[in-house]
């Protein structure tokens, strides 16, 4: 048996036993107090809800408070989320939200129940008290979440022209996922306590708060006690049931499948060309390109050589169309564009062979066996289906320069794409380079003249 299970049993059984104390602890005051009105035991509650559990309107009840609460929850979490995404993407739109969450999250469930029992009856509350208490949550993890995208991941997809579903798939939900999942753990349970107070309050037939309005006059405390054992029962099914339907489809792999999206060739000029004219890059005072000019042709390799910070980075950004420039032109390209940057713009959860499908398709014929082969030409076959999370920097590193080969555009541009590989390795990168190169402008940046030398080029230096 692994440590993993056997650690799982151990922390189940210590539950098992933490909830028998308190149920001792709890009988054992009951049997001092002696008096089943001031209060019941867990015996007695267990005898209650034994001799209801079988009737048809116990069902009945339970189910129709369920349903009412949890479209309110639904509604508060789907609307949340299309809220928070728009008042991100447009921050007037925040701004005006802003005295209305605020009021939301600082007016007293009390207040909102009364108010509603007036506007719309008894029936509506629990569906308005669910909605009210989750809301401004589920909208404030989205806005959390956005705030902490992946520059980088989005950046690489910027370059690579993903589209938007894949976008939202693998840039945004992954962004938003862990304080979403917070929020929902929080708001679940807010929601059932809330719905069912609206319950108490306006006391609609066949609700869980008529039963224990009703076990109250009756001064029936082993009713009360019963149906509160049965809310904190559905919050924590509901909270668990929901959660791992979330994480189902967050781990989901939507929009990697081998799609096939035919390209245009018959556009495209048999002498392809790239030109910068006069491009100046200044960070303030500190001018990192000055009038800077390169023509750049289809077939051919190029290398951007030069000192450590003397802009090569920069200089790939700027014909990736990431970054901006003060001065200068750069020649319209529609051919389409791939990267390998300096650090890794690899997806941790993904494999090899989904990382290079999360950016294929716009420019040119790949399916998931395609992806496989061209993979297999630098990594062995063991490590293309491990997360990447897994692998050497090595093969990381491998996994993104196949990725842009693989993408289709016709501009490949490499930062340093050899770092980090031994000498066995880099030399396969070179070949793949070169067996790839037809039909493609390549343009390179590398500290080493040693590997100039090795391809054939044009040679660049800042």
């Amino acid at each position: 048996m692994k440590q993993t299970e056997v650690l799982k049993k151990k922390n189940l059984w210590k539950k098992l036993g933490i909830i028998l104390f308190w149920l001792f602890i709890w009988q054992g005051i009951q049997l001092a107090v002696a008096n089943s009105v001031l209060l019941a035991g867990p015996v007695q509650v267990a005898r209650y809800l034994g001799s209801h559990i079988l009737k048809a309107d116990f069902w009945q009840v339970v189910l129709l408070s369920v349903m009412r609460i949890s479209l309110g929850f639904l509604l508060a979490f789907f609307t949340g989320i299309l809220l928070g995404a728009v008042s991100f993407r447009f921050p007037f739109i925040k701004e005006l939200l802003a005295p209305i969450i605020g009021m939301f999250k600082s007016i007293p469930v009390a207040s909102f129940v009364v108010l509603l029992l007036i506007w719309f009856g008894s029936g509506k509350l629990s569906y308005f008290c669910s909605f009210l208490v989750a809301f401004p949550n589920v909208y404030e993890s989205i806005l959390t979440g956005l705030a902490h995208l992946d520059g980088k991941r989005q950046e690489m997809m910027e370059v690579y022209q993903v589209s938007f579903p894949k976008k939202v798939m693998y840039l945004y939900v992954p962004a938003v996922f862990p304080y979403l999942t917070n929020s929902c753990k929080t708001c679940i349970g807010m929601s059932m306590k809330s719905g069912v107070a609206a319950e108490v309050i306006g006391t609609p037939e066949f609700s869980i708060g008529e039963r224990i309005y009703m076990a109250k006059i009756y001064l029936d405390t082993p009713g009360v006690l019963g149906w509160t054992v049965v809310v904190i029962a559905i919050s924590f099914l509901l909270e668990r049931g929901f959660l791992w339907l979330l994480a189902k489809a967050g781990r989901a792999k939507w929009f990697l499948k081998g799609k096939r999206q035919a390209y245009d060739n018959s556009r495209q000029e048999r002498d392809m060309v790239f030109s910068m004219e006069g491009v100046s890059k200044n960070y303030g005072t500190h001018a990192v390109l000055a009038d800077f000019n390169l023509q750049c042709t289809q077939g051919e390799i190029y290398w951007i050589t030069g000192t450590s910070g003397i802009g090569k980075t920069t200089l790939l950004k700027i014909m990736a169309g990431t970054e901006s420039f003060q001065e200068g032109k750069i020649s319209p390209w529609n051919q389409g564009k791939a990267m390998v940057f300096q650090e890794c713009r690899l997806n941790d959860a993904l494999s090899a062979i989904e990382n290079v499908m999360l950016t294929a398709g716009r420019y040119g014929n790949l399916t998931k066996e395609a992806a496989k082969k061209q993979l297999l030409r630098l990594l062995p076959e063991d490590s293309l289906n491990k997360p990447v999370s897994q692998l050497s920097g090595g093969m990381r590193r491998r996994v993104e320069l196949v990725r842009a080969v693989a993408a289709g555009g016709k501009l490949l541009l490499l930062d340093e794409p050899f770092s980090g590989l031994d000498k066995e390795n880099r030399e396969k990168a070179m070949a793949y380079i070169r067996e790839n190169k037809e039909g493609k402008i390549i343009i390179i940046t590398t500290h080493s003249k040693e590997e100039c030398l090795k391809m054939d080029g044009v040679l660049v230096v800042l």
